[in-house]
């Protein structure tokens, strides 16, 4: 099934993770899909801890607990005994039987690090095989081959830009010129979204000659808030019937469009 990369070519851009948390928790409230969230950095817990409070997740011990996670999938990769039942075993489930959650890799775990990146590719196709829908928020640039391995064996990639033209100017030049997207679905989408700036999306496609879509997920505090507090799902659930000129409903409203189109390029089942 579709593998669906959150990614910029530029290593200043943000919102990123941002952008990935907010697509898939709605796309499990909204959708049957069944899918998987990981991602390829090291050291941050800025996934999980959006989920469930880091008091939480650091109290439990799951910090320094290498046999759960990407880090322990990695153990059974060079073991040669990985499977597609495997991955969901080691998955946090985070909306029942919609999202689970892959943990990272913790500060004590460079070598495993090391290791889980030269094998990010093989866990992500082993992923497709048994959900619907594999999201990877993969470190910026394309530096490290594994980042470019990930890239060019994913069917959708999410390229996060940024409100600032110089950084534009930058991005397009880049991705119009990048081997590894050529013949893939690329969904540009602008994080951190500020509607009345002079660079909104009508602006930038006019200025860029875009012809393809700009989705954006909106600066919504919020929507940060409940990230920092790992009440992430609470946010969504109570907001998910707002009005769209509510300033929560408009954040809703802008995401569930990146929800449908990503539904639209992955050419899966309609949910």
């Amino acid at each position: 099934m579709p593998r669906i990369i959150f990614w910029s070519p530029e290593i200043s851009m943000t919102g990123n993770t941002h952008a990935i948390l907010a697509v898939t928790t709605l796309m499990g409230i909204n959708h049957k899909a069944k899918s998987l969230l990981m991602q390829g950095y090291f050291n941050s817990r800025k996934i999980e801890t959006s989920f469930t409070p880091y008091d939480e997740l650091k109290s439990s011990g799951v910090f320094e607990n290498s046999d759960i996670g990407i880090g322990a999938l990695t153990k059974i990769v060079v073991s040669n005994k990985l499977t597609p039942s495997t991955i969901k075993n080691y998955a946090k489930p985070v909306l029942k039987d919609r999202l689970d959650v892959l943990y990272g890799i913790n500060s004590s775990e460079k070598e495993q690090y090391n290791l889980m990146a030269h094998n990010l590719q093989f866990i992500t196709r082993k992923s497709a095989e048994i959900y619907d829908l594999v999201f990877v928020d993969l470190p910026k640039q394309d530096t490290e081959e594994y980042v470019k391995d990930v890239l060019i064996d994913s069917e959708v990639i999410i390229c996060t830009i940024n409100q600032d033209a110089i950084k534009l100017s930058e991005f397009f030049e880049t991705i119009q010129k990048s081997d590894m997207l050529k013949g893939k679905s690329v969904i540009y989408v602008i994080g951190d979204y500020e509607s009345k700036s002079k660079y909104n999306i009508r602006n930038i496609k006019s200025k860029y000659a875009i012809k393809d879509p700009i989705f954006a997920v909106p600066h919504n505090y919020a929507f940060i808030d409940a990230c920092n507090d790992g009440s992430i799902i609470d946010f969504f659930y109570k907001n998910i019937n707002a009005e769209r000129n509510d300033y929560n409903g408009e954040f809703i409203y802008e995401v569930s469009k990146i929800v449908e189109k990503i539904i639209e390029e992955s050419k899966i089942k309609d949910y």
